[in-house]
């Protein structure tokens, strides 16, 4: 089977279903993909400071801290869209798993942001996200693979990512937010928050302008917490991610490296895809979310040296089962909020990924 040139796609449906674990990604402005693939697959490890230790590979963090965060051990790395083939044939399989994942109606999930806000108003918390599943049919896991290429193409300023992780499903993504780029000694990250439609035009409201200033706020303290010196922060501009536009606003700092590992862990999860105060929050999202959010809204990425990682908020993503596809998406819930325009900001956050689907599935791109 080796000795022979095989495509990125042909070995990722070859590895799909089997033991053998793979991720895919392409940075942010990078033309070429990069792909680990290891027979260990995804394993857990205590915390991300582990890997500053001197190991490469991959992180996949959950959203809840509670969780063991996930590492793929980069055994086998690939450069590009084809390659020469590794050799690397059918494993034991390890099947694609059934959903189990309930996606609400519009009015069940307009009454639980009346109950959040109601919450809000009551001064259990000052912003609460909240998320929710949304189902697409897919007839076949294998035909969502060249989902990977099109979201390269349709979004070359994302972090684009599919990822094989077998005893934990097939995910993909194209995320706008950048948690943290660490290069030897400096650190840059950003805060992203504040949606509307990028149709749109005007000042911003008042709502999406505090929204905002609570991730920024959230940012300098806990990169002035954990050691980082020569904090500075940009100008905030407004940054189109597929179909909605975002508030955005730089960090750089200067980090020891002692304290490498533990900046990825201070920073998540932020108040852009948590809430603020973090705590009370987190509460509101455990009653009033009645689903798993795993992998969503944490955070993943390449850790290449201990002196060079770079880690994406898992956002604009999808958890492909057997035969549909969940499509992640949720907002910012504040006092401010109204909740039909909430729905429909989680409406045009999912077209990113839904868009892809659908295209799959009338075979338009494929």
């Amino acid at each position: 089977m080796n000795g022979g040139t095989i495509t990125l796609k042909a070995l990722q449906q070859r590895l799909l279903g089997t033991q053998t674990a793979f991720v895919s990604y392409r940075l942010p402005g990078e033309t070429a993909p990069e792909s680990i693939v290891s027979a260990k697959g995804f394993f857990e490890i205590p915390n991300i400071r582990e890997v500053f230790k001197g190991k490469s590979g991959f992180i996949m963090a959950p959203f809840l801290k509670s969780r063991p965060p996930l590492f793929l051990d980069a055994e086998l790395t690939l450069s590009g869209t084809q390659f020469t083939d590794p050799g690397i044939g059918r494993q034991e399989a390890s099947p694609v798993p059934e959903c189990r994942i309930t996606a609400p109606g519009k009015e069940e999930y307009i009454e639980k942001l009346l109950q959040v806000i109601s919450g809000i108003n009551a001064g259990k918390a000052d912003k609460v996200v909240i998320s929710r599943p949304i189902a697409a049919p897919v007839a076949n896991p294998e035909l969502v693979i060249p989902v990977f290429e099109k979201l390269c193409a349709d979004y070359p300023h994302a972090f684009v990512y599919l990822a094989w992780m077998p005893g934990y499903g097939l995910w993909a993504g194209a995320s706008p937010e950048l948690l943290l780029n660490i290069e030897t000694n400096k650190v840059t990250t950003m805060a992203l928050a504040g949606t509307r439609p990028a149709a749109g035009s005007g000042a911003w409201g008042t709502k999406e302008i505090d929204e905002h200033e609570w991730v920024c706020r959230h940012i300098e303290e806990k990169l002035a917490a954990s050691g980082c010196n020569e904090i500075s922060r940009s100008e905030t501009e407004t940054m189109t991610a597929g179909t909605v536009v975002h508030l955005k606003t730089g960090f750089k700092a200067i980090v020891e490296n002692k304290s490498k590992g533990i900046l990825p862990e201070a920073l998540h999860p932020t108040p852009a895809v948590c809430g603020w105060p973090e705590k009370a929050a987190l509460d509101i999202i455990k009653n009033a979310e009645n689903y798993d959010r795993s992998f969503y809204t944490g955070f993943l990425g390449p850790v290449k040296s201990p002196n060079q990682a770079e880690f994406f908020v898992n956002l604009r993503c999808m958890q492909i089962f057997q035969d549909k596809a969940i499509v992640y998406a949720g907002g910012g819930i504040t006092a401010a909020s109204d909740p039909l325009a909430e729905w429909e900001e989680t409406v045009l956050k999912s077209q990113t990924m839904l868009t892809v689907i659908r295209k799959m599935q009338n075979l338009a791109y494929f």
